[in-house]
């Protein structure tokens, strides 16, 4: 599977960005122009995608020392950060999933940074997971993770968590002078 298109709104230093992607896609620009930034959120979801594995939400989250440090500076009366990937097979592929993942901070008692919304659409557009729901509001602790890094709930959309919870990002240059003996044809594990 391929990302084809990705929203962002709110992250790092995205207010509001919308692109397609493709099989093969560069991302150039000057230093301090956004580039690892907009590439942090494919490792974001790696990160929340892995649960049970070292990861989940509160994990992604504590790594990039929580939402206030990942909501964009020009946020000031829609603060609510939310990503949405559309996934195919490849570019030429009609979409397979689209994950839509909403993120807040509580704002007060515990201050918990909380999934304000999750949805998940499948091929033919229809959603099958519309958060919060039920279950959510009854008990609110639920709304610390997402669906996609519990095994138990993931089961009808695995397949998006196992996506996510294999990127592997390379900052080739850097990586290949430091470990280039190492590299030879291998993967280095994580980043």
């Amino acid at each position: 599977m391929i990302v084809t298109h990705i929203k962002l709104k709110n992250w790092k230093n995205f207010r509001s960005v919308s692109t397609d992607l493709r099989e093969r896609t560069f991302i150039v620009g000057p230093n301090a122009s956004g580039k690892s930034n907009f590439i942090d959120v494919f490792r974001f979801l790696r990160d929340v995608a892995r649960g049970s594995g070292g990861g989940g939400l509160s994990k992604a989250l504590e790594a990039r020392e929580g939402i206030k440090a990942i909501r964009c500076f020009a946020a000031r009366k829609d603060t609510r950060i939310e990503i949405d990937v559309t996934l195919a097979e490849d570019s030429s592929s009609k979409m397979k999933w689209r994950y839509v993942l909403g993120l807040k901070n509580e704002g007060k008692g515990s201050n918990r940074d909380l999934v304000s919304y999750e949805k998940i659409y499948d091929e033919n557009d229809e959603l099958i997971l519309d958060r919060p729901d039920k279950k959510d509001k009854e008990d609110p602790e639920r709304l610390t993770q997402t669906h996609l890094e519990q095994v138990n709930s993931n089961y009808g959309f695995r397949e998006i968590a196992d996506f996510f919870s294999g990127v592997t990002y390379l900052h080739l240059v850097p990586q290949l002078l430091k470990y280039a003996d190492q590299m030879g044809g291998y993967r280095l594990e994580g980043d």
